[in-house]
């Protein structure tokens, strides 16, 4: 993958807590972004060039002003600064968020506003189930047009902070080129209440007005004060790297140039932070019901950002005699498959829907609540092997869906070790002993998940990795490990004890690849079960998998 992220993520919020009651209505918020430039930092001026470049997210509306470019305003060698609190104090002193509003109301130079957006959005925003109620009434799209006004509540403005921006090179990485960086993002809320939405349609100015009242209207917009404030920071390490065209991964790869790779990198500082923000935050997720079951069809798609493998929890609305109310109960876990429909436009009652698969839970029904949960993508298995090659073993997963279309599709990282005796063989001195061998295995490998029901899944994967021997006699002998190339491959079977906790099980096949090798020599010219008499074959495993 060209593209890399580290997963070292913080977040930090007000206000951002688990609701303690699911709302069951979505409504798409509007962004504000802007990329914060620190003159004369490293690299500044070229990741100014590409911010304005980012495909930004069809979920949000675009409220972007003509310049996407401000200047932090604040150093970072002054450890007193609060940096969210500097950010706000210049965003608020720039107007920025009555710049905002103004663009929601198309207000013009001459002070003269309309409805035209609002309405506009409003119309898009709107589900299926509201255009068909709409339709009952005697208001018909103008009762949807309404709804944009509730919109406006939901602007944000969005500041992005890249720092430590540096070249493979710069960053001493000498078999890639490319970049890393870290990016911090700022979250802010424009507070446009009833209060000042009523002080704002007093400075609405008719074609009636005298020049006195128009005069009168545009001082007091000048007044009006807009408040914004603070909701979430969230911190990423980035990279956007290729291994060199002279290495031997590198001529297997399509190169792309240091300046594609950097616009990759700006746009996953944008993606990441986003998708982390949609994790955590109320407003950011989406809300929808089952359409259909058999496949499962929520109406949802492009225009709500949805891309494969998203996670969503589904409920269903429950009377609880204790309280006498209705409440949300849990049901299950789905998952978007690469089956997502392109539904941006304006309802109509036949919106197209997008095709989900069930990964956890009771059976589900059409009407049940879905709520988007994003997820980190990577799951833990700690376990154990038995076979001729066993010992602890431990695994981490990591989902791909989101980044290259493919559901339920993997990459892994796998480490284990053994300590096992063996009446061995030594090549390089031509003598045998029997002691005690410390082995240690690492590899890398491709896995696929298959639903065998709503809780069981099947994994199928192949993976290559290394082997490593030692022992006193070894050590004492070379100086160095014995070690050889394996080829594994196998399936692990989990069984879901809670939506994100499994019971694992598996069968692999290791395959040596090549001969033994040690520090000095590559080649022994042995192969490794010649040294240690049948060391290949089947392992079984047992194991506790947590997905994050």
């Amino acid at each position: 993958m060209a593209t890399s992220l580290v997963a070292c993520t913080s977040i930090m919020a007000q206000n951002i807590d688990k609701p303690k009651a699911i709302s069951s209505t979505y409504d798409r918020s509007s962004l504000t972004c802007l990329y914060m430039k620190f003159p004369g930092e490293n690299h500044a001026t070229e990741i100014a060039s590409k911010f304005p470049q980012i495909a930004f997210s069809d979920k949000y509306y675009n409220n972007n002003l003509q310049n996407l470019i401000i200047e932090a305003p604040y150093s970072r060698t002054n450890t007193e600064i609060v940096p969210e609190e500097a950010i706000k104090d210049y965003l608020t002193k720039q107007k920025l968020a009555k710049s905002i509003i103004s663009e929601w109301y198309n207000r013009k130079e001459d002070g003269t506003m309309s409805m035209d957006l609002i309405f506009e959005r409003g119309m898009f925003n709107a589900t299926d189930a509201e255009y068909i109620k709409a339709q009952t009434t005697k208001r018909g799209n103008a009762l949807l047009q309404d709804y944009g006004n509730r919109l406006i509540q939901r602007s944000y403005i969005l500041v992005f902070d890249y720092a430590n921006v540096k070249t493979m090179s710069e960053a001493k990485v000498t078999d890639q080129h490319g970049w890393q960086a870290t990016v911090t993002a700022y979250l802010y809320k424009i507070d446009f209440n009833e209060e000042i939405q009523a002080a704002l349609y007093d400075c609405w100015i008719y074609p009636e007005d005298s020049p006195e009242v128009k005069a009168e209207k545009l001082q007091k917009f000048e007044q009006l004060e807009i408040p914004i404030e603070f909701v979430a920071k969230t911190t990423h390490s980035l990279s956007a790297s290729q291994a060199n065209p002279n290495t031997q991964l590198g001529k297997l790869t399509k190169q792309k140039s240091d300046d594609e790779l950097l616009m990759e990198l700006v746009q996953s500082g944008y993606d990441e932070t986003l998708y982390y923000l949609e994790k955590k935050y109320e407003d950011f997720m989406v809300k929808a019901t089952i359409y259909k079951v058999k496949p499962i069809q929520v109406k949802i798609g492009k225009k709500e950002g949805l891309k494969c493998d998203h996670r969503y929890f589904v409920y269903e609305y429950v009377f609880d005699e204790k309280t006498n109310s209705i409440k949300p109960v849990y049901r299950g876990v789905i998952r978007a498959t690469s089956k997502i429909a392109d539904n941006r436009q304006v309802a109509t009652g036949e919106m197209p829907s997008s095709t989900f698969y069930q990964t956890a839970g009771r059976k589900l029904q059409t009407g049940y609540l879905v709520r988007q949960q994003n997820d980190i993508g990577i799951e833990i298995l700690a376990g154990y092997e038995m076979g001729e090659i066993g010992g602890p073993y431990g695994r981490l997963d990591f989902r791909l869906g989101r980044f290259i279309g493919l559901r339920a599709f993997f990459i892994y990282l796998e480490g284990g070790g053994q300590q096992k005796e063996y009446e061995y063989y030594y090549p390089s001195y031509s003598w045998s002993t029997t002691e005690d061998v410390t082995f240690l295995r690492y590899g890398v490998g491709l896995a696929q998940g298959l639903m065998l029901t709503r809780n069981t899944e099947l994994r199928p994967y192949i993976g290559i990795g290394l082997e490593s021997a030692s022992s006193d006699e070894i050590d004492n002998a070379d100086k160095g490990n014995l070690s050889t190339m394996y080829l594994k491959f196998g399936g692990n079977l989990a069984i879901n004890v809670r939506h994100n906790i499994q019971l694992t099980g598996g069968i692999s096949y290791y395959a040596l690849i090549g001969n033994a090798g040690n520090k000095n020599n590559s080649d022994l010219g042995i192969k490794w079960d010649e040294i240690f008499q049948d060391r290949k074959g089947l392992s079984g495993l047992v194991g506790l998998k947590i997905m994050f």
